[in-house]
């Protein structure tokens, strides 16, 4: 038999499980942003359909990144403390914990659509990488151009993720400024800052199922801090009670980031 003549891969059931739920996030993030829309008339409606489907797409994300985790986990070496560190250390340090935990922190509060960009961008290329693997060979899979969008998004997939980590990062602005209003959450705006600052040392290239084409999620967390510091390093030089808080809060993360490395 040719391999052109060969049968597509077939689909199992955790494949199915990691598209639902990615086409799922994809979809409501999408609705959450059509939501946003100031369509005259339909503010209730647009408020309800915002609501659903932001949570709706973080519950879907939730539940893949829960359910990888749950068929990855290993048994531990040995049921002392040591043995059950070893398993959960490197569950805790993984994209897919850490995003959990993103999602946890915003599922209660009023709808961010921005909050669903990493998660939605994540999910998208699962879905992508799933669709091109079992459909590629269709002919309507190619008839929409499939095929050449998804080489695109893998091999601008470093700038993709790059963008996450700001997005991740750009919503911590918009929790502090929240402190100051009626909506304030001391917990969420603690919870997500110490996120942000783990999130600069995960050293796992995963997400859901797929790898990232180049580096880790601590890369790009490390990469935008650098920038916004090279940046912002003039200005702030100016001011010296600012500036000495800026180099204390680099001299604490610098300390965790070098007992971290050397645990590991």
């Amino acid at each position: 038999m040719s391999a052109s003549s060969a049968a597509p891969p077939r689909m199992d059931a955790r494949t199915c499980v990691f598209l639902v739920l990615t086409l799922s996030v994809c979809v409501n993030a999408f609705a959450c942003a059509l939501a946003t829309l100031p369509i005259p008339g339909l503010r209730d409606a647009r408020a309800a359909l915002g609501l659903f489907s932001f949570r709706a797409a973080l519950v879907s994300a939730l539940l893949g990144f829960l359910y990888r985790i749950a068929y990855s986990m290993k048994r531990p070496p040995s049921y002392t403390l040591a043995g059950f560190k070893a398993v959960i250390d490197p569950i805790v340090d993984s994209n897919g914990f850490q995003l959990s935990a993103y999602a946890l922190i915003f599922l209660p509060g009023r709808p961010i659509p921005s909050v669903l960009f990493p998660l939605a961008t994540c999910a998208a290329y699962q879905a992508g990488t799933i669709l091109n693997k079992h459909f590629g060979h269709t002919g309507l899979w190619r008839r929409v151009g499939g095929g050449t969008f998804f080489l695109y998004a893998q091999e601008n997939m470093h700038r993709a993720m790059m963008t996450c980590a700001t997005m991740e990062i750009s919503v911590l602005p918009v929790v502090l400024a929240e402190l100051f209003t009626p909506r304030r959450s001391f917990a969420r705006a603690f919870a997500l800052a110490s996120l942000l600052r783990r999130r600069c040392s995960c050293a796992d290239n995963t997400v859901f199922r797929i790898k990232y084409t180049y580096y880790d999620a601590g890369y790009y967390h490390r990469q935008f801090w650098s920038m916004l510091d090279e940046k912002t390093a003039p200005a702030i030089a100016k001011v010296p009670p600012l500036a000495a808080l800026v180099r204390a809060a680099k001299a604490r993360l610098g300390t965790t980031s070098a007992r971290k490395s050397k645990a590991t």
